[in-house]
């Protein structure tokens, strides 16, 4: 049994902020269980991150693109791997030390199971978002992951995808997907929403600035649809209104929202709640965690065709649209026949149903079973 579980988080796990809301929902449902949970923090150290721009500026110089940083660096591996022994020895009665990123790992320091949680690789990283070959330094920080996750007892992805890339790339045999997770924090009602939605007129997109191309393209669209439809307004989440040359009118930025904060909190799921259309089609990915929360509040949904969400939910969808390309005249029309859909009401219980047993207390129950599979040396 699974009483006790120390987790290593680059950030406070304690707060909702951190990392995409997972970890905190995480550890969250791991105490619902009775289960203690211990906190380690492992962010980069700030001292030994000043030390190390000199170098970072070099390396810059000579790579001009790299994304090889502090956190990538040899340096800071050293650093934490010494955090993770002091941590070994504060939290003696820990059945399991889980690490949430595939980057670090306390196999060969410990007896006790090693569980790394995460999204994708960073090797994964370069071969499908950039589609290139790792750098100098980047292939070293792949090589020192590669080591972490051959050596765990026991690797999870969020993504069924990456866990069958992973599966073929690692010798590693106890690789799983077990499905993925809503990060709200609030319980949905149907009645109340469909009465809301049907008279809605707001399209929302959720996403930082690197999801800057599908953005573009949706103000468009949005153009587009504003000559026929002039009650149309839309919403950006995680941009900012100066992430943008111009924006026409109708258009409302609001940058991040922190849930941990009441008024950001209650802003988000208001939009949520009064969304007819989530979109968000930036090619390769189109924030998968924003999409499925969106759905759950019954927002159908229009994105991009890309691997995991096709994995998740299939090629055919009738819980909004695929938008094959991010080409604004394309985009238009996909927004239009699902906010205009003659089932509307069904395309968004169907994006309700496809996603309301991705529950944190039914996918804490699988990690579970999971670790309580893994031999106590």
């Amino acid at each position: 049994m699974i009483e006790e579980v120390t987790v290593f988080v680059t950030g406070d796990s304690s707060k909702i902020s951190t990392w995409s809301n997972v970890p905190f929902f995480f550890t969250e449902a791991l105490i619902s269980k009775g289960i203690k949970v211990n906190r380690v923090n492992i962010s980069p150290s700030p001292i030994c991150k000043k030390f190390y721009r000199p170098f970072g500026k070099l390396i810059r110089i000579i790579y001009r693109t790299t994304s090889y940083n502090y956190a990538r660096s040899y340096i800071h591996f050293k650093n934490v791997r010494f955090r993770i022994k002091k941590a070994i020895n504060q939290y003696p009665n820990s059945d399991v030390f889980l690490f949430f990123g595939f980057s670090f790992s306390s196999a060969d320091l410990t007896k006790k199971p090693t569980v790394l949680f995460g999204d994708w690789t960073y090797d994964h990283h370069f071969r499908y978002f950039l589609m290139k070959e790792p750098d100098f330094f980047e292939r070293q920080s792949v090589k020192r992951e590669d080591a972490q996750i051959n050596n765990s007892s026991l690797i999870i992805s969020l993504f069924p995808g990456v866990a069958e890339y992973m599966k073929k790339r690692y010798i590693n045999d106890n690789i799983h997907y077990l499905g993925n997770v809503i990060n709200s924090l609030y319980q949905v009602s149907e009645d109340n929403l469909l009465k809301i939605k049907k008279k809605s007129n707001k399209i929302l997109f959720i996403g930082r600035n690197k999801y800057l191309d599908g953005a573009k393209t949706l103000i468009r669209a949005f153009v587009l649809l504003k000559r026929k439809y002039k009650d149309l307004t839309l919403h950006f989440i995680g941009i900012e209104t100066s992430d943008f040359e111009n924006l026409p009118n109708g258009v409302y930025c609001y940058g991040y929202l922190d849930k941990a904060n009441d008024a950001d909190r209650d802003l988000y799921y208001n939009l949520l709640k009064e969304a007819k259309v989530f979109v968000n089609t930036t090619p390769q990915w189109g924030a998968f965690s924003a999409s499925i929360e969106a759905m759950y509040f019954y927002v159908p949904v229009v994105v991009t065709p890309y691997d995991e969400f096709i994995e998740t939910f299939g090629k055919n969808i009738e819980i909004g649209a695929y938008c094959e390309s991010n080409l604004d005249t394309l985009l238009a029309e996909k927004i239009e026949y699902v906010m205009f859909h003659k089932s509307y009401e069904q395309l968004c219980c169907n994006a309700h149903n496809s996603v309301k047993e991705f529950t944190w207390d039914s996918y804490i129950n699988k990690v579970i079973a999971k670790m309580e599979e893994l031999p106590v040396l």
